[in-house]
């Protein structure tokens, strides 16, 4: 008598190796999804910086108290004049708070109008807004605010138009 064949479980080769080519497409979405998500998220500070330049313009403008970002290694911060002529960090409204930039963003540089590339890591707001180009190295390219007298800034975003 011959014994009935037995077959034996587990997978095949061939199955195996549909699960590795399916896991390793999951894992390339995932990636490209994250990297979407960082460049929106450089867009987005890009855009509050923009504004809150523009904020910062019309409150010392407003104020008749000088506002001056400071421009740090990973983000940036604002101080505002005190009366005793003692610059001060600037923490209300919250809008003020210092922030830090987002992964893939750095400074390339500041050009005030008339002076040149400053050497000085601080843009200061007085009564009228001076006229400057600020550079963000970002992972697609330069972005430049190009603030002007009226306390307007420009946004342009490597390889869109102005904003």
């Amino acid at each position: 008598m011959t014994s009935p064949r037995r077959r034996i479980a587990g997978f095949t080769l061939i199955e195996v190796m549909v699960v590795l080519v399916i896991m390793g497409l999951v894992a390339t979405g995932i990636t490209v999804g994250l990297d979407s998500l960082r460049g929106r998220d450089a867009e987005q500070a890009l855009k509050r910086l923009r504004l809150v330049l523009e904020a910062s313009a019309d409150r010392a403008s407003v104020r008749g108290r000088p506002i001056a970002v400071e421009f740090l290694p990973d983000g940036y911060r604002f101080s505002a004049l005190d009366p005793d002529d003692n610059w001060r960090p600037l923490i209300d409204p919250p809008v003020f708070a210092e922030r830090t930039l987002p992964a893939g963003l750095a400074w390339a540089g500041l050009r005030l109008d008339g002076q040149g590339e400053a050497t000085s890591p601080r843009l200061q707001f007085g009564s009228q807004a001076p006229e400057y180009e600020l550079r963000v190295a970002t992972p697609v390219g330069e972005a430049r605010l190009t603030g002007r007298a009226s306390g307007e800034v420009i946004l342009e975003l490597p390889g869109r138009q102005r904003s």
